[in-house]
């Protein structure tokens, strides 16, 4: 029996994608002629060496994350023009949100788990009011560690006193589910909202 469900925030929650940012910031930098979009892509959100790990595990703050970026690719940006660009990313997946309206109408409670960063997740506290429905938020900025890493799935237990068995995970990303059953938390892997209503359906009705 599910008695606590687990969402991931970016591409379950709200869709976003990383390169538009990469190619806004090349926009506007003075140094064109040494770098590409893809490289200031590479250069920031690499899976394993990019710039925004030390920024999503709150070893850096975010005005030293924005000066850095800033500088390394003389952009001709304000610091609140960035945050624009840095922000502007998201959309809501309103097929999500109704299932997360529904779960907490049926007094399920409801966690987010997510691998961000204060820039962002301070904009979605502010944009998307559907953050505000979840019982617990879990960020790694705050925790200190990123998935896959075992410290940050710990939370979950460390919030709420459950067997692991009892908790379903979601997340768009293969590995980070992996990792949660690797740490023995059932998941699923999100493509569209009738994967979790599939879940909801068979478990919870």
């Amino acid at each position: 029996m599910i008695k606590l469900f687990v969402f991931d925030l970016g591409n379950v929650i709200l869709p976003f994608e990383h390169r538009q940012i990469a190619e806004k910031l090349y926009e506007t930098s003075l140094v064109k002629d040494r770098c590409t979009p893809d490289d200031i892509f590479r250069f920031l959100f690499n899976h394993q060496k990019g710039f925004i790990n030390d920024y999503e595990t709150g070893r850096m703050s975010t005005k030293e994350f924005i000066e850095k970026v800033m500088h390394k690719y003389k952009l001709e940006l304000k610091p609140e023009e960035f945050r624009d660009i840095w922000n502007h990313i998201f959309e809501e997946d309103r097929a999500v949100r109704q299932i997360i309206l529904y779960l907490k109408s049926k007094g399920y409670p409801i966690f987010l788990l997510s691998n961000t960063n204060e820039l962002h997740f301070s904009y979605i506290m502010e944009r998307y009011p559907i953050i505000h429905y979840f019982d617990e938020w879990i960020l790694s900025f705050e925790v200190g560690a990123k998935k896959p890493h075992e410290k940050i799935y710990d939370v979950i237990f460390e919030k709420r006193s459950l067997e692991r068995h009892e908790v379903l995970y979601i997340d768009d990303i293969p590995e980070y589910v992996n990792a949660a059953a690797g740490y023995g938390i059932p998941g699923i892997v999100f493509t569209e909202a009738s994967d979790i209503w599939k879940v909801i359906n068979e478990n919870c009705v």
